[in-house]
């Protein structure tokens, strides 16, 4: 058995004997187990107790426990003994109800229900936090306790990109406050640089349109020439990188061969711009001659 269990037994069991010893008029029901225990010891044990009683007399019944066994008789004596019915409602504290005056005994007594202002409340849990500040309840003892929970009331926040997160404030909220975003939506046009977008103050992005590609944006992944297929002072991009030509420029590639002492002529490497390979006269002489 877990020592909570056993606690709410010896809570019940305390709750039990205190609301007796209250009934008994022992003590009060605010008393705890060891002042329970103290008050039945001061019961003393009375047995059996008969008396007799003279017509006109009285008999204190002594104070203490009784075990049903005792008798109160009267003696004879022929009166004629008027009897009153009464009836009381239980309250917070101890009644002795006795005859009015003229009444030579009490023929019986009512007592009434337990009024509905009057509850058990041995089985009350609530401690001062779980309670709204400066209201009272009754705890399980009887007595009474004040609040301490926080009454918030409608506590509202507006979070933003500086602000995002919230801490709740521990204590009672009446439903009506809010936790809310500011939102906004933003466009951006591609760049040759990187941009970062912030949301305005006091608001969060919902989204961020990015355009398309300007026209001056072309995509270069397909390039396949090299630098030396670039003409020098030209450039290119190539697979996004630019490169500078260093294909030379030959301009006009021009060139004359006599057919005799030159019969070859080298184009060099580069650019040209066209021309014309001709052969001299002096082949045409050297022919004539012949």
């Amino acid at each position: 058995m877990s020592i909570s269990s056993e606690i709410t037994r010896i809570q019940a069991a305390r709750n039990s004997l205190r609301n007796k010893a209250v009934e008994l008029g022992l003590c009060d029901n605010t008393v705890k187990i060891d002042g329970v225990a103290s008050a039945f010891e001061t019961v003393e044990n009375r047995g059996a107790v008969s008396a007799q009683v003279q017509e006109g007399d009285t008999y204190t019944i002594p104070k203490g426990y009784h075990n049903g066994s005792g008798t109160v008789s009267g003696v004879s004596g022929g009166g004629n003994y008027s009897l009153q019915s009464k009836t009381v409602s239980p309250s917070k504290n101890q009644q002795n109800i006795t005859p009015d005056s003229g009444y030579y005994g009490l023929s019986d007594v009512t007592v009434a229900a337990i009024p509905a202002a009057y509850q058990d409340v041995s089985s009350v849990t609530a401690e001062a936090a779980h309670v709204l500040a400066n209201k009272l309840i009754v705890t399980s003892d009887g007595s009474l306790l004040a609040g301490t929970m926080a009454n918030n009331g409608a506590v509202s926040r507006v979070l933003d990109c500086e602000v995002d997160t919230y801490t709740i404030p521990e204590g009672y909220h009446n439903g009506k406050g809010s936790v809310s975003l500011v939102k906004e939506t933003k466009t951006v046009t591609p760049s040759k640089s990187a941009q970062t977008l912030s949301a305005t103050s006091g608001k969060v992005l919902s989204s961020v349109t990015v355009e398309a590609i300007p026209e001056q944006f072309v995509e270069t992944a397909d390039a396949s020439a090299s630098a030396s297929q670039i003409l020098s002072g030209a450039t290119a991009y190539v697979d996004g990188v630019k490169l500078e030509g260093t294909m030379a420029d030959n301009g006009d590639c021009s060139q004359e061969m006599d057919g005799l002492s030159v019969s070859s002529v080298t184009v060099p490497a580069g650019y040209t711009s066209g021309g014309v390979i001709s052969l001299g006269d002096d082949i045409e002489t050297a022919l004539a001659a012949l």
